[in-house]
């Protein structure tokens, strides 16, 4: 993939530089000037539409020859440009130029952005500089390769005449290979530019180098554990996926320094092949580490890219669609089996997910800096997302390594011991015999105190609601352990008035138990002694005193007498409110402490005049707080609907639609936390 992305940005490259024109008039004479320096590089564009002439005539070669009757096309020789001259391999290239006086007599860097071949230039008739070796014999020709810093001196500021004879021996495979033949010269500040070049190169020569070393430093290191163990053949698949990796890395190095010559082919030609190979090898590699695939099925894919690599080799131009699918099937083969190594829950995948991760998002990012959509380095995050992959494959294979090493340690020791642990064992086995017994009589024990708990506190609770002239009670309660923690209760006064409790103590058992008792003893013996608000303070300090660490108790107290009902709450659910008048249910919210807490709180109380054919809910938080399959909590809004649908119903019919609701909810499941409904409604006859 990392060579398939030096090519994108080849062809990008190749793309952006072409300004082909097919025109056949006169060209003016191009005018350059300091001012037509770009960047920091000191660039000059020079416009790559040249007089060309196919053949070789050095008389070419003369500022005065009339070359009138050339044709204009672009020096970089596409296949387009090719359609409309007569090229034979060689040719003439003239162009004028005319330069300001800042830049007469400087010397500027002749920059070449690519050259398919060799060339002789010419400035003002004298040849100045030959690029390769020149001949008109093909099988002499030597294409220019590149890192050469040339030269060029205009004069003065009259015109200048700057031609180029130029030869392509390869021009059937440049052209197959890169879709063109020719060349491209810039200028460029001479200092400016060899600086840049010199910087540029010793760079990347210390980049690559530094990688290539650590490359082959894990190519040798794990060459050398196979040798020491051959039967862990996932080191001789690494070690040749890493040497792959340090080859590629030599040839891309190549590749940057020939900067589009004939060599570049050479260099491409190579990369391409141990491309293939590399994935190949990853491949195999990822096949030995996960142990559930079939040996045959992974050499016959070794076998199939190695074949698959040769022939990208030999025809590189022709395989292009079939070698970037040969790399999306290997690829999509590395996940794959990454994917297997996940589900299977192989020990460790984590590892090789993570440098695959990192190397999948250094190719993404690489390909949004060749399409410009992102500024960055393309090499160093090829390199950086190979090198972590690498890394992390190392790091799996140590691992795995170690973690067997250690395993066959532990056997061993465990080989040694199991004489004396069959021994051990017997003994052991008897004393758990006996610890069994004994922890079977305490949970009998526990259970049988627990389930005399939960009688205890059954009975502490009403029977049933009391039967109160004008007011039709119901009650309902679902604990979810043997000693729940919620509690109604209720008092009749001689008025014919009744006040009625629900409270929700914290948590379960025990403890809530106790909070339990305790909160039925405070009820009756201050509920005809103080207001509402006055008994849920008293209360709150009584339950504080018990110095139950976190533990506290929600409470809602009604006071109902005739139809107007007085109302409190303390840390509980809304109370709903069903209004006959205006068929709708309100929720009826004070805000207030949990008892056992904040002793001087200033609870509120909230009074109702109810009609015929009202109704109060009054509930604990394990009903709203039921969940569903989903885990998707019951709410408020659903029991007003209920409510709302049941209101003709009696209370004891309502509390039954109400656990219906409940029971729909949560699939017939237990509840998580006690349920207590209390339901009042004024009769309407």
């Amino acid at each position: 993939m990392i060579v398939s992305l030096l090519w994108i940005c080849l062809s990008i490259q190749t793309a952006a530089g072409q300004e082909t024109f097919f025109q056949f008039d006169d060209l003016d004479v191009e005018e350059l000037s300091g001012e037509s320096m770009t960047g920091s590089d000191q660039i000059i564009y020079i416009s790559d539409r040249w007089k060309f002439m196919s053949g070789d005539n050095t008389e070419w070669a003369n500022p005065d020859f009339d070359d009138s009757d050339w044709s204009v096309i672009s020096t970089n020789l596409t296949v387009a440009d090719l359609s409309f001259v007569d090229w034979e391999g060689i040719g003439w290239f003239r162009k004028k130029l005319r330069v300001s006086g800042e830049l007469a007599g400087k010397p500027l860097a002749l920059v070449i952005d690519r050259h398919l071949g060799a060339s002789e230039i010419y400035l003002n008739g004298e040849k100045v500089y030959e690029l390769g070796r020149f001949s008109t014999n093909p099988d002499r020709v030597e294409p220019y390769s590149g890192n050469e810093l040339p030269v060029i001196v205009f004069p003065d500021t009259t015109v200048q005449s700057l031609a180029v004879r130029f030869i392509n021996p390869n021009n059937v495979e440049s052209t197959r290979i890169f879709g063109n033949n020719g060349f491209r010269f810039l200028l460029a500040d001479w200092k400016t530019h060899q600086d840049q070049v010199l910087s540029y190169i010793s760079n990347w020569t210390g980049i690559s180098m530094f990688y290539a070393g650590v490359l082959l430093t894990f190519a040798v290191i794990h060459l050398l554990l196979f040798i020491f163990y051959p039967r862990e053949k996932r080191n001789l698949y690494f070690s040749l996926f890493a040497g792959g990796l340090l080859l590629i890395t030599y040839f891309l190095y190549r590749l940057e320094l020939a900067s589009f010559t004939i060599a570049t082919i050479s260099f491409l030609r190579f990369a391409l092949f141990f491309e293939i190979i590399v994935l190949a090898f990853a491949v195999r590699l990822m096949y030995s580490i996960n142990e559930k695939q079939k040996s045959v099925y992974a050499n016959l894919v070794l076998i199939a890219g190695l074949l698959a690599a040769s022939f990208v080799y030999f025809y590189p131009a022709d395989l292009v669609w079939i070698r970037e699918l040969i790399i999306l099937i290997f690829v999509a083969e590395l996940l794959r089996t990454l994917y297997l190594m996940y589900r299977s829950r192989k020990e460790g995948a984590w590892i090789i997910g993570a440098g695959m991760l990192f190397f999948v998002l250094g190719l993404i990012t690489s390909l949004l800096i060749n399409f410009q959509f992102i500024s960055g380095d393309v090499r160093i995050i090829n390199m950086t997302g190979s090198g972590l992959l690498i890394l992390s494959m190392s790091i799996f294979l140590s691992r795995d390594f170690a973690v067997t090493r250690k395993n066959l340690q532990q056997k061993l020791v465990e080989v040694q011991e199991l004489s004396d642990r069959a021994l051990e064992q017997e003994r052991i086995g008897k004393e758990r015999e006996i610890e069994r017994r004994l922890l079977e009589a305490e949970n009998r024990r526990k259970t049988t105190e627990l389930e005399e708990a939960r009688a205890l506190q059954l009975s502490m609770l009403p029977k049933k609601m009391p039967s109160v002239n004008g007011y039709d009670l119901a009650v309902y309660m679902d604990t979810a352990t043997e000693v729940g923690g919620d509690y109604y209760d209720y008092s009749t006064e001689q008025d014919g008035s009744i006040v009625l409790a629900l409270g929700d103590a914290t948590g379960h058992g025990l403890k809530a138990g106790i909070m339990v008792a305790a909160a039925k003893s405070y009820f009756h013996t201050l509920v005809h002694e103080v207001d509402l608000c006055t008994m849920l303070k008293r209360i709150s300090s009584g339950l504080r005193n018990l110095n139950m660490h976190l533990m506290y108790m929600g409470f809602i107290l009604a006071k109902c007498q005739g139809n107007r009902v007085q109302i409190t709450i303390a840390g509980m659910p809304p109370v709903l409110y069903y209004s006959r008048k205006s068929n709708s249910v309100e929720q009826i919210v004070l805000k207030g402490l949990p008892l056992g807490g904040n002793v001087n709180f200033p609870y509120q109380t909230k009074e109702l005049q109810l009609d015929r054919g009202d109704v109060l809910l009054l509930m604990s938080d394990g009903l709203m707080e039921l969940f569903n399959q989903d885990r998707d909590i019951l709410g408020m809004e659903k029991i007003e609907q209920v409510l709302l649908n049941s209101v003709d119903f009696s209370s004891a019919d309502i509390i039954q639609q109400v656990n219906h609701l409940a029971e729909t909810w949560t699939g017939g499941k237990d509840p998580e936390d006690d349920i207590t409904l209390m339901v009042l409604k004024i009769p309407e006859n």
